[in-house]
């Protein structure tokens, strides 16, 4: 086993309370407190969440439901991004980039005085735009790439108005919906494919899969994750702008007039890739697709939450470096240019 012992300075920090930050907190905390009861110790890292939106005391009660439809609480510690507070140690062990690809420059200017060289990043962000900033700006960054599906119920969301006055017994519940179980790869960005497994990254790395691990994520390393973005990246390109621009959920994408739009969303992601010398994923493109489809059909997919939402999304994030790409090997994009232009316009 990788993981650390459980000194007090171990703590892990949240940055993002959407629907992955909920998840993996919720999750994470769940096993600790799991860990504790039947072993009176864990080797999981204490949790802190930050947002940017005030909540009513230092914590939050985070409701997951599973895809089983079992209900998990956790108590989880939170926290403003512009003054962090909730944890003893003002140098994290590690932190989990969750917000958006658009706020990670924002953020990362907020968490720039608590960052050392050594602490450990992770980038969990869709697309392929917030890795590369990243990296220019730290060394020791790590990339997550997941099939996980989560949504936030409709009920409840990120908002909430501090109540300085508040007990324990009146914390903000926050509400998440584990979806649909997918695979999580973690890896250093610069290992390149050939990377010194002894390096710091590389060694937080392995740290950080026995924690989704424990949290029972499926999760492996990877010593190329850049590999894993692109695969990320065409999933993300086939399904997102498809089920935001039609405001349907995944498993819609299966019947018609969508599957055909799916199809030709894979035919265009696929040309791309194949001219950039990404490798194709052993079942196919078109397979992996619909099995990602199938395996989160009732989600409601995070850029269909942000156009609901009325928010930025992220589609330049996800369809601007397929754009670029096919741009410089001069392929045409027809469908997918066309949900650019439409999610690139103020959704009503």
């Amino acid at each position: 086993m990788h993981s650390m012992t459980d000194p007090e300075d171990n703590w892990l920090w949240i940055i993002g309370p959407g629907a992955i930050g909920r998840l993996l907190a919720a999750s994470l905390m769940a096993a600790r407190q799991r860990e504790l009861r039947e072993q009176g110790v864990s080797t999981l890292p204490r949790v802190l969440l930050l947002g940017r939106q005030a909540m009513a005391g230092q914590a939050v009660v985070l409701n997951m439901t599973t895809p089983e439809s079992h209900s998990v609480s956790a108590k989880i510690n939170y926290s403003t991004i512009d003054t962090p507070q909730g944890s003893p140690s003002k140098k994290p062990s590690a932190i989990w980039l969750t917000t958006k690809a658009h706020g990670v420059p924002g953020v990362w200017q907020q968490l720039a005085p608590h960052i050392t060289p050594e602490t450990s990043v992770t980038c969990w962000q869709n697309g392929l735009s917030a890795q590369p900033w990243l990296a220019e700006r730290h060394a020791n960054l790590i990339c997550a790439s997941t099939t996980e599906g989560a949504w936030l119920p409709a009920e409840t969301g990120a908002n909430a108005t501090p109540d300085t006055g508040s007990t324990a017994d009146e914390l903000q519940h926050l509400g998440v919906q584990h979806a649909g179980r997918g695979h999580t790869w973690l890896g250093a960005w610069q290992s390149g494919g050939d990377g010194d497994p002894d390096s710091q990254s590389n060694q937080a790395t392995l740290v950080q899969c026995d924690w989704l691990r424990a949290a029972e994520f499926a999760c492996e390393s990877t010593p190329d994750i850049q590999t894993r973005l692109w695969h990320k990246l065409a999933i993300n390109a086939a399904i997102n702008p498809l089920v935001a621009r039609y405001r349907i959920r995944n498993g819609q994408l299966r019947d018609r007039p969508f599957a055909p739009m799916v199809r030709q969303a894979v035919e265009e992601i696929s040309a791309v890739l194949n001219s950039e010398g990404i490798p194709a994923p052993g079942e196919g493109w078109q397979a992996l697709v619909e099995q990602v489809i199938r395996a989160t059909a009732n989600n409601r997919a995070s850029m269909l939450q942000d156009v609901l939402a009325g928010r930025p999304t992220e589609v330049e994030a996800i369809l601007g470096p397929l754009r670029r790409t096919a741009a410089r090997h001069g392929l045409a994009l027809p469908l997918l240019d066309d949900l650019y232009c439409q999610l690139s316009t103020p959704q009503r």
